[in-house]
């Protein structure tokens, strides 16, 4: 009988823990990486339209399925790979290689701004954010020649503008802005000095209703304890 328990004790343990074991496991074999790189180098990369940084460039933890990688380097032909196919962890890391075309007949520009992540709008249309200034200018290429009109703007800052600016085909300009803080703005310092007025209101009495309890987590230790007492049960019996 007191065998029988052991075994009973045992195979309950196993069972709380083998699936909590076995969702971490699929979870990692589930994901993969996206490596990039280019020809020349330090061209800006976008998976599925959101950037990720210059080449060379290894993006972890894409779930299997079918990804758009964007490879844009000023002066060059945008380098697209409309569907990628990512397979699941331990098929092989998805691999693009870029060899970038040069671009006489186009213009293509460089952006750098302060602060990090000013929108860049080129005649009206969303061209790209500007990366951190460590991360290099936001690459943009594919412009013809001629006037266009360029558009700098980030919530809390004033918008800059530079109308009719000219682009000469087989040209890379390189533009630099500076936002100034909007009036009125306060960063989260400056907010967090402010002591409101002290104020005496009354607030009638209510009473929340209780929340149901909570799943407590798998005792995992009590679990490792119990499969320790039930082997050293059988050993004895």
């Amino acid at each position: 009988m007191l065998k029988h328990l052991a075994l009973i004790i045992l195979l309950a343990a196993l069972l709380l823990v083998f699936p909590v074991a076995a969702a971490n496991a699929s979870m990692i074999e589930n994901t993969n990486f996206i490596t990039v790189q280019s020809s020349p180098p330090y061209a800006d990369v976008y998976i599925d339209g959101i950037y990720q940084g210059k080449t060379p460039v290894t993006s972890p933890d894409h779930y299997e399925g079918h990804y758009e990688i964007r490879v844009v380097l000023a002066g060059y032909d945008e380098y697209i790979v409309p569907d990628l196919y990512v397979k699941p962890l331990g098929s092989g890391v998805a691999s693009v290689t870029a060899n970038l075309m040069k671009n006489t007949s186009l213009a293509g520009v460089v952006v750098y701004a302060e602060p990090a992540g000013v929108e860049v709008y080129v005649d009206e249309v969303y061209a790209g954010t500007v990366p951190e200034l460590k991360d290099g200018g936001l690459q943009l290429a594919g412009y013809l020649p001629g006037k266009h009109n360029f558009r700098f703007e980030k919530d809390g800052y004033n918008t800059v503008t530079k109308n009719d600016y000219m682009l000469s085909a087989g040209n890379t300009e390189t533009l630099r802005v500076t936002l100034g803080k909007a009036a009125g703005t306060t960063t989260p310092t400056e907010e967090e000095t402010i002591v409101p007025a002290t104020t005496i209101t009354t607030v009638p009495t209510t009473f929340a209703p209780t929340a149901p309890p909570t799943k407590a987590p798998v005792p995992i230790l009590g679990i490792l304890l119990g499969c320790a007492a039930a082997v050293l049960l059988m050993r004895r019996l």
